[in-house]
């Protein structure tokens, strides 16, 4: 087993598939202990998280010469699942459509605005196209950050639209102000009855969880 880095975009079902090895097996392997007690799901992981991974050679295909061999390709799937709201209201009943994953059917949001789809693990990004109001909205597929993370909580926030971070300084990078989070984060638990600590207590994540669809 050798130490990697999880990179933004990773999951342990996508490294699985990519580099030829059990997903379970790895999560269950003593040294990802430390991991799994941190993080409840395997395939919301942070960047910078470490992982360790089997230290073997990729299986590799056997090729018989001068004649035709035939693969197939099994690539798994994951569920990606999203609240859509406006003004605190969920877009229920809304007429919509996946762009990017082969399948342009017309679908229509639940009674809590939430859209759910599963692609495959090489996917990066689905689109959801809003028909009626003829919007799109990008979802990255393994950009999450775990809802127990201050940047979990943040990603959440901004896409519930409490949150936005300010750009400043000449690399324009987000700036991440203390105030400024605890403000959204008051407004997120007044808005659903809560507390307005300003903290992220275990019902505010929650809540979040619930409120963005994952």
């Amino acid at each position: 087993m050798k130490p990697y880095v999880i990179k933004q975009g990773d999951y342990l079902t996508k490294l699985a598939h990519t580099r030829g090895f059990s997903a379970d097996a790895v999560w269950s392997d003593g040294k990802n202990a430390e991991l799994k007690a941190a993080r409840k799901n395997p395939n919301m992981l942070r960047a910078g998280d470490v992982l360790f991974l089997p230290d073997l050679p990729k299986k590799k295909l056997t090729l018989t010469k001068e004649t035709e061999n035939k693969f197939i390709a099994k690539v798994p799937k994951v569920t990606v699942s999203v609240v859509l709201a406006e003004d605190d209201e969920p877009l229920k009943d809304t007429k919509y459509k996946f762009e990017g994953i082969g399948d342009d059917s017309e679908r229509i949001t639940d009674g809590e605005g939430r859209v759910t789809v599963e692609v495959a693990v090489n996917v990066r990004e689905v689109v959801v196209h809003l028909l009626e109001r003829d919007v799109r909205i990008r979802v990255g597929v393994g950009d999450l950050d775990p809802a127990d993370t201050p940047s979990g909580a943040r990603m959440r926030l901004s896409a519930l639209g409490f949150y936005g971070g300010r750009v400043a300084g000449e690399e324009k990078y987000v700036a991440h102000e203390d105030a400024a989070f605890q403000a959204a984060v008051r407004a997120f638990q007044k808005s659903q009855g809560l507390d307005a600590t300003g903290e992220v207590d275990d019902r505010t994540r929650d809540s979040l969880v619930t409120a963005h669809g994952s």
